[in-house]
């Protein structure tokens, strides 16, 4: 076990290396892949993945479903900025010490007008970016989870068009100290074709968590910090995010991303009923961007 601990912890270090020492140049697509999914996530500023009671909370991280023991579907509508809109759906059977999950992202434009150089209509043409994901989980020991996202990706823009694959790898530690957990995620590692022979760059990422829950008779406080470094992004950002769990009835979620150019609070609510569980997110922009509201639903068996 001492020597798996050593592997881990060299694959994390060597990918943080290369995230620091990379440079941010070139075409980089697939910007879905940094989208939270579900409105749990992005109620509390793309945190709450071990909180949340959504079948795609992998999608945040690989591990997150090893720690309900449910079977889940989920869908959610996410009306997202400049009218475009992201449909999400997901399933996961767990049973804390394996997890299995399904997932799907599609992220619709719209129709866009196509004009030439010189301004004139040519006509229209409609892009779309489409994720499926597939995850498996697994308890190492007690304290240890780690778990991987198998990603198949689709984009096309006008009437090019690329395809490829990603993986995220994921991994948890709960420390002796009771609701705390550490996190580290590496995502979007893959490859994808060239798209009119330019070649489409992923958006990899790094991330590092750290997560506290208490709960005091019918109230249960969940609270994560995240920090992220993206590849195509010179800046660190982090996120903060907070669920407050009420009789089981009731969940409030509250986040803050910090160092984002348009984005601070976000804000949201659920209501659980038995099976069924019913979100709402709200996240807003500045700069006269289009404030974000997503709605899922949640189907527990």
């Amino acid at each position: 076990m001492l020597k798996l601990n050593k592997i881990l912890l060299i694959l994390i270090i060597f990918s943080f290396a290369i995230l620091l020492s990379a440079e941010t140049s070139g075409e980089y697509g697939f910007q879905l892949l940094k989208i939270a999914s579900g409105p749990e996530g992005a109620a509390q500023a793309g945190t709450g993945a071990f909180s949340s009671g959504e079948a795609y909370a992998f999608m945040l991280n690989p591990t997150a479903g090893l720690f309900a023991k449910q079977r889940v579907i989920s869908i959610a509508q996410n009306y997202w900025i400049f009218d475009t809109k992201l449909n999400s759906a997901g399933y996961i059977n767990t049973n804390g010490k394996t997890a299995f999950g399904v997932a799907y992202r599609y992220l619709d434009y719209g129709k866009l007008e196509n004009r030439t150089d010189t301004g004139e209509l040519i006509g229209e043409f409609h892009p779309m970016d489409l994720v499926f994901s597939l995850n498996f989980g697994y308890r190492i020991t007690p304290n240890q989870y780690a778990g991987i996202n198998v990603n198949a990706l689709y984009e096309k823009i006008d009437t090019a068009s690329s395809y490829g694959y990603t993986f995220d790898l994921g991994y948890t530690y709960l420390t002796l100290i009771q609701g705390q957990k550490f996190s580290a995620a590496i995502k979007n590692l893959g490859q994808t074709s060239a798209m009119e022979n330019e070649t489409v760059d992923l958006p990899i990422s790094f991330e590092l968590g750290a997560i506290q829950e208490f709960e005091i008779n019918t109230i249960k406080l969940s609270s994560e910090i995240k920090m992220i470094k993206h590849i195509d992004d010179d800046e660190f950002r982090a996120v903060i995010g907070t669920k407050i769990e009420l009789n089981r009835v009731l969940d409030l979620k509250l986040g803050y991303k910090l160092n984002f150019d348009a984005e601070s609070f976000t804000a949201g609510f659920g209501i659980n009923l038995k099976k069924i569980a019913l979100d709402y997110a709200y996240v807003p922009f500045e700069y006269n961007v289009d404030d974000v509201h997503v709605i899922g639903l949640s189907y527990k068996f």
